[in-house]
């Protein structure tokens, strides 16, 4: 039996363990985090009763000493936690620098994804623009020379595309905007997250399952698939903001910590600062706070003036009621819900009880379970034309 009563809450805590390590998300629910005993702790209570009292204060004395430290290793991390969040939300307000060097979004990138949006556009309208971006043709070759896009010749061999009119040719219009998308944003990904390696994979898999799940939503309810899946790609962008600042700028505190601590002799500060590492659960609260509003001031930024996405975010950013949301804003908030929902049962972190009790809060469109069930939340969902 959960402890927790609200399902939706219930999914919050097992996404957010999740999206810092799976192994640790897999322990058991119910685990409390009491200190653990090491060998001879359990031997030396196993034997409790043959100790002298003067053995039993030493144990009591060392169990003191123990929280003692550990209650001002955890004043010391608050204190640099604080710091970085207050520089955090000075660079967060320079939304200039958050799009341009923190995700890197290209100048052409907007106006990209609005033509291939057009029912007008042609592959010799779009090549230009998607020239103008640095690293498209490098990664549009790699993504469709992949194996299970790979086409055969009449020879048997393998035909390996090498420009970038075939590349745009190869996927067709219909599918660009979702190429696009996904490779631009695969860029952006954080690179060092230690000590959570997976936080890369876990934002990516997000990502791409929030993006499928909105696009079949939509297919459902009559929204443009398309928008709905660069939507739902792109509200991410927030989370990669703060995943990326909040390790730079905990690296820069502890660092000037240390210098401080060093150069005033004040050692047993600069003792527990030795062992300060960057907070898993901290990153979460950051994120939880300041993340879908910066990927609502990203996409307006873009200003795109055919892929009108700017407005739901916003609203979903804002927390509107369901009720209040327009079509799109309400598939993202579904689509994200859902695509948080099949992370957890891909990794079997959910049980079917759980599975049902969360799927009701989501008023989710009928038919759009039966047919999300059966889509592949693991790769593009690419319409293919093999003639």
């Amino acid at each position: 039996m959960s402890i927790f009563t609200n399902p939706e809450d219930l999914i919050k805590q097992r996404f957010e363990a999740l999206f810092l390590d799976l192994k640790a998300a897999q322990q058991p629910a119910l685990q409390k985090s009491e200190p653990v005993l090491n060998v001879i702790e359990i031997e030396q209570s196993k034997t409790a009763r043959t100790l002298l009292r003067v053995e039993k204060q030493a144990i009591r004395e060392k169990d003191l000493n123990i929280k003692s430290n550990l209650s001002f290793l955890n004043t010391i991390t608050d204190q640099i936690n604080i710091e970085v969040e207050i520089r955090l939300k000075e660079s967060i307000a320079d939304t200039e620098q958050l799009y341009s060097k923190i995700i890197g979004i290209d100048r052409s990138l907007p106006e990209l994804l609005d033509l291939v949006g057009l029912k007008a556009a042609t592959i010799t309208k779009v090549e230009p623009l998607a020239t103008e971006l640095p690293w498209f043709f490098n990664d549009l070759m790699k993504f469709v020379n992949q194996p299970k896009y790979r086409r055969i010749d009449n020879k048997g061999k393998a035909v390996i595309i090498e420009t970038m009119r075939v590349g745009l040719n190869f996927f067709g219009l219909e599918n660009l905007m979702i190429i696009i998308t996904s490779l631009a944003f695969k860029r952006s990904l954080p690179q060092i997250t230690d000590p959570y390696p997976q936080i890369k994979l876990r934002i990516w898999e997000e990502a791409l399952t929030t993006a499928i799940s909105c696009k079949q939503i939509a297919s459902v309810v009559g929204v443009n698939q398309d928008h709905a899946f660069c939507l739902g790609m792109l509200q991410m962008m927030g989370k990669v903001v703060v995943s990326k600042l909040y390790f730079r700028l905990f690296e820069s505190v502890l660092r000037e910590a240390l210098l401080e601590t060093q150069n005033t002799q004040k050692h047993e500060e600069h003792s527990a600062l030795t062992r300060v590492s960057p907070s898993g659960k901290f990153l979460n609260q950051l994120i939880d706070k300041y993340a879908l509003e910066i990927s609502a001031k990203l996409i307006d930024k873009m200003a795109m003036q055919r892929v009108i996405i700017a407005n739901a975010m916003f609203e979903v950013a804002n927390n509107e009621p369901a009720a209040n949301l327009s079509p799109l804003a309400l598939v993202l908030k579904q689509g994200k819900a859902y695509g948080q929902y099949r992370m957890l049962k891909g990794h079997k972190l959910v049980d079917l009880q759980q599975s049902k009790d969360f799927i009701r809060t989501l008023g989710m469109p009928k038919g759009s379970l039966e047919l999300l069930k059966t889509t592949d939340m693991r790769s593009l969902d690419l319409s293919m034309n093999n003639d």
